[in-house]
């Protein structure tokens, strides 16, 4: 034990980030995350669960972190045994330990009270439990010291675009702790918010900082800004329009989205994503997107929930009009998506794509035999507008996720080989 107090007491902060960096490597998105939380804490409870052979909890309140080894191993009534013990320790420091955890110690940075760290279930095999769990504490205190001065370190605008990149990815981390990191960086989503993506004008740019009051905004790739605007009570969507407008106006911005109601908790995720894929659809100028386009919302929202039932639906209508096109080199689906763009006019779509009125009414008729839905009749041209529609939505969202993916790639090269731990 008196080894194990000393490597535990004389680490420095590079002996921790490397307990870290030995684990296995997270997402960038869970790295980030990681980097907010302290994941660190997660090694050193990890090591010392193991050295015991039984459950490690650490609760820190003041920084709203909560690690236990083995993952959800821990009672919830013993948890929050710990953290409400953490919490009366810093209230008053001669708090007497609770009979339900006979092996608790308090965790210090210097003088200051951080939290508390216990052993939460029996069959402990070190007779010197206590004593491993100072030695935890001190390897916690430092790990939080590090975490502080990295994260006094990091640019604002970076920890908030890798939060943003966080709340993009599909493989949602807890909403409740991306909540907890946005609340660190000064924004509160407790009343939901509003999801935002900005297209700037081809060639402009424009100073991200310019939107630190209206919400937490970046910028996730070249002329493209995402955010999050929080909520006040009794907003509605017509003051989060109003604002955005006024925003707009005084930056010069292009497009922009607005989520189409108020999300709150895990549902701002859902919330990004509709404003990222409508906002990557803005790339697209056959979309003719307005920005309050109910059909594309309505056609991404199936993406997000049912992404089958969008490939089905393309699968139905224009799929084969693209097969055909590639096959015999010829222009189906864009003859198609003039005669939409053009109100079923043959006239005008003949005018605008410099043919004869006969060879665009010969090309319709193969769209007809092809697809088996006709361009003339509403119920197949409706159809075959869904289906034009679903495949730039389906278009626009590899976009997105080749942007994401860069975005990720690019940050975890930054991040380096002694980047933050995988969460256990």
């Amino acid at each position: 034990m008196a080894n194990a107090r000393t490597a535990h007491r004389g680490v420095d902060e590079g002996d921790i980030r490397g307990a870290a960096a030995a684990a296995p490597r997270a997402t960038i998105g869970a790295a980030a995350l990681e980097t907010l939380q302290a994941q660190d804490l997660q090694c050193v409870v990890r090591d010392t669960a193991a050295a015991l052979s039984c459950t490690v909890a650490v609760s820190l309140p003041a920084l709203k972190l909560t690690a236990q080894w083995p993952p959800a191993a821990t009672d919830a009534d013993a948890l929050r045994s710990v953290e409400r013990y953490a919490l009366a320790l810093m209230a008053d420091a001669a708090t007497p330990r609770p009979p339900e955890l006979p092996h608790v110690v308090p965790v210090r940075a210097g003088a200051e009270l951080l939290g508390a760290a216990a052993a939460v279930s029996t069959g402990c095999i070190c007779s010197d439990t206590d004593g491993w769990l100072e030695a935890a504490a001190a390897a916690v205190a430092a790990a939080v010291a590090a975490l502080m001065r990295h994260t006094a370190g990091e640019s604002s605008a970076h920890a908030k675009r890798s939060l943003l990149l966080m709340f993009e990815e599909r493989e949602q981390v807890d909403p409740d702790a991306l909540l907890t990191a946005a609340e660190r960086l000064g924004y509160d989503f407790s009343a939901g918010g509003f999801a935002v993506g900005v297209m700037l004008e081809r060639g402009s740019s424009v100073d991200v900082n310019l939107f630190n009051d209206a919400g937490l905004f970046a910028e996730v790739a070249q002329g493209r800004l995402m955010g999050l605007v929080p909520r006040r009570p009794g907003d509605g969507q017509e003051q989060a329009a109003r604002s955005l407008a006024s925003l707009r106006e005084s930056v010069a911005v292009g497009n922009v989205i607005l989520s189409s109601a108020p999300a709150g908790g895990a549902q701002l995720q859902r919330a990004l994503l509709e404003s990222a894929i409508l906002t990557e659809l803005l790339a697209d100028d056959r979309a003719q997107l307005t920005g309050q386009d109910d059909t594309y919302r309505l056609l991404v929202g199936i993406l997000i929930r049912e992404p089958d039932e969008l490939y089905a639906l393309h699968a139905r209508t224009v799929a084969a009009l693209e097969a055909y096109d590639a096959a015999h080199d010829t222009e189906l689906k864009h003859t198609l998506e003039q005669f939409l763009a053009h109100h079923g006019s043959t006239t005008e779509t003949a005018e605008a794509m410099s043919l004869h009125r006969h060879t665009v009414g010969y090309r319709l008729a193969r769209v007809h035999d092809v697809s088996g839905l006709s361009p003339y009749e509403s119920e197949g041209r409706e159809r075959l507008s869904l289906g034009l529609k679903a495949k730039r939505i389906l278009l626009a969202e590899e976009r997105r996720l080749a942007r994401l993916g860069r975005a990720l790639d690019g940050a975890a090269r930054a991040s380096g080989p002694g980047g933050p731990a995988t969460t256990q």
